[in-house]
């Protein structure tokens, strides 16, 4: 399935520029590789990490957040912009940042990527890896997948990502050591999972087939394996669990409710797109079942992390992503999270994030098919059909073209504009 790609890109991008560590910098699909090395940092107290911090007047939650893999992104994007929101994703080289990150905000959770179902030969130049461990000690333990004739099975989409058996139980049990390992040693909240699968969504090269993991099935099983034994592992240790979690429109319910008492909440990418670029937004039954997934959370209080990749001049599906996200948020819990492809652009892109309050009222359905709610600062409108829409919202008239939306703020002077 394609909702892995979007985060796994940013792995693969890690493990070639480890494996070319000869050179300072490495560029893949045109993003760039790792960053300086990271600076050690202290232990964190035993017992603070994973747990919800307390919300002041100025850290309540504001339902968006961060990820920041790539080369940079940290740089362009400072703290004090991160700490506007209530999660962020970094690797896990980038530890020297979790004390600004926590100062600016003590209720940010800031989660460490780790890959589930992939290990890389060489890890960055810190010595760490972006995957719960190496190429060389999955290899020790006979955990890396192989066909028929013995032969190592590697991703084709994303070369030098190689596959390992994540139903094994010392597989398990090697990763989730390793990562509480990092997770201890500085003040991290949470590790975010990528690649948890619920198929085969990756190709091979060669079209291989392991004899471990042969069908979608078994992928299944394998995954949901892992996280029986990992996820409680990790949250006993007081850390969350986020994985990175790939549904379809007929899979995710019966996922969520199998896999959710396993894990502290979701991630789940391309919220209301497909692709990195400017592809069509979702409209109509793509959309519909994006929005009933983050309702499920919203109402169970089961933190969500949904992400959509995009320009970081696409203000139009900046506004449709905050304005989808914000039809369900329950006000508490879960992000909605832009991530920007452009090297230049910061990771916290205003229309994106645009604040609106607390919810005021539920998702209502309106003539023509337009979704609204009202919060505390303003009103948000999506339009997810092929027409054009009009409604009114505080007396004036607001036309919406097919999947569009609007975010009217309230603020002490009356209406304001519409994002």
């Amino acid at each position: 399935m394609a909702a892995e790609v979007g985060t796994a890109r940013l792995v693969a991008v890690v493990a070639l520029a480890a494996a070319l560590a000869v050179a300072a910098v490495v560029v893949l699909a045109g993003v760039r590789g790792p960053g300086p090395q990271a600076q050690h940092a202290q232990q964190a107290a035993p017992g603070e990490r994973g747990r919800p911090a307390p919300a002041s007047a100025g850290t309540r939650p504001s339902g968006t957040g961060t990820i920041a893999l790539d080369w940079g992104d940290l740089d362009r994007t400072p703290a004090r912009a991160i700490a506007r929101g209530d999660y962020v994703v970094i690797q896990a080289w980038e530890h020297a940042r979790l004390r600004a990150l926590h100062r600016a905000n003590p209720a940010l959770r800031v989660l460490m990527y780790k890959d589930v179902s992939a290990v890389v030969r060489r890890p960055h130049e810190s010595g760490v890896f972006a995957t719960g461990l190496g190429y060389a000690e999955a290899r020790r333990g006979g955990w890396l997948l192989t066909d028929a004739r013995g032969r190592r099975l590697e991703w084709s989409d994303w070369p030098g990502l190689f596959p390992v058996d994540v139903g094994d139980r010392g597989y398990q049990d090697a990763w989730a050591a390793n990562v509480l390992a990092e997770l201890r040693r500085h003040p991290w909240d949470g590790v975010m999972l990528d690649d948890t699968l619920t198929g085969l969504s990756h190709p091979t090269v060669g079209g291989r087939v392991s004899v471990q993991i042969p069908t979608d099935a078994a992928m299944y099983r394998a995954t949901s394996s892992f996280l029986a034994r990992v996820g409680p592992r990790l949250r006993r240790a007081g850390h969350l669990a986020v994985p990175n979690v790939t549904v379809e429109w007929d899979t995710w319910r019966s996922t969520l409710r199998a896999w959710t008492r396993h894990v502290s909440g979701w991630e789940n990418e391309y919220f209301v797109k497909w692709g990195l670029g400017r592809e069509p937004r979702f409209g109509a039954a793509d959309w519909r079942w994006k929005v009933r997934m983050a309702a499920w959370c919203a109402r169970r209080r089961v933190p969500l992390l949904a992400v959509t990749y995009g320009s970081g001049r696409d203000r139009a599906t900046q506004v449709y992503h905050r304005a989808t996200w914000l039809l369900t948020w329950n006000g508490v819990t879960g992000a909605g999270i832009y991530v920007p492809q452009e090297p230049s652009a910061s990771h916290r892109q205003p229309a994106a994030n645009q604040p609106l309050g607390r919810p005021a009222g539920p998702d209502r359905v309106v003539a023509g098919g337009l979704h609204r709610r009202a919060y505390t600062r303003g009103t948000v409108v999506v339009n997810p059909t092929g027409r054009t829409r009009t409604t009114r919202v505080a007396g004036e008239a607001v036309r919406l073209a097919p999947r569009t939306a609007r975010i009217v703020r309230q603020g002490p002077r009356g209406w304001g504009p519409k994002g």
